[in-house]
């Protein structure tokens, strides 16, 4: 009979060790989820600067092939950057702290325009978040 009581009174808190380890489980797991969706929401912010600095360079050559300017230099003269008039004009959108992307007010972006209206856009912007600052490049061709 003495054996039967010690069993008894040794299994005595088991119900209290179970529940406190569901209890570290379960945190565990609202951890790692809360962490998830951290991830999820600067993955989405970063995917919205690259998709801004997309929708801006197309913005730019959208300009560019209605503008009626691509005859012999005259491209190269209103969108290269730093002094092509129609360049300042976009320049100041992109770095606009209103319209712009992030961090790019102290990166210009750049138009090259080649002899054979050959287009290279690139777009820059620095995330609060990040180290380095990101790039968009874009080619196009514009043809008169």
């Amino acid at each position: 009979m003495r054996t039967s009581k010690l069993s008894k009174f040794a299994q005595r808190g088991i119900v209290m060790m179970d529940a406190l380890i569901a209890v570290v489980i379960f945190s565990i797991g609202i951890v790692g989820m809360i962490t998830l969706q951290g991830q999820a929401v600067n993955l989405a912010g970063a995917a919205k600067y690259r998709t801004d600095a997309a929708m801006m360079a197309e913005q730019v050559i959208g300009q560019m092939w209605t503008s009626n300017n691509a005859t012999a230099g005259v491209l190269a003269t209103n969108f290269n950057s730093p002094s092509g008039t129609a360049y300042k004009a976009w320049a100041a959108t992109v770095q606009s702290a209103s319209t712009g992307l992030p961090g790019a007010a102290g990166l210009a972006p750049t138009i090259v325009v080649d002899a054979d209206n050959q287009v290279t856009v690139t777009v820059f912007w620095q995330a609060p978040s990040d180290a380095n600052p990101h790039q968009y490049v874009t080619q196009t061709q514009i043809q008169p």
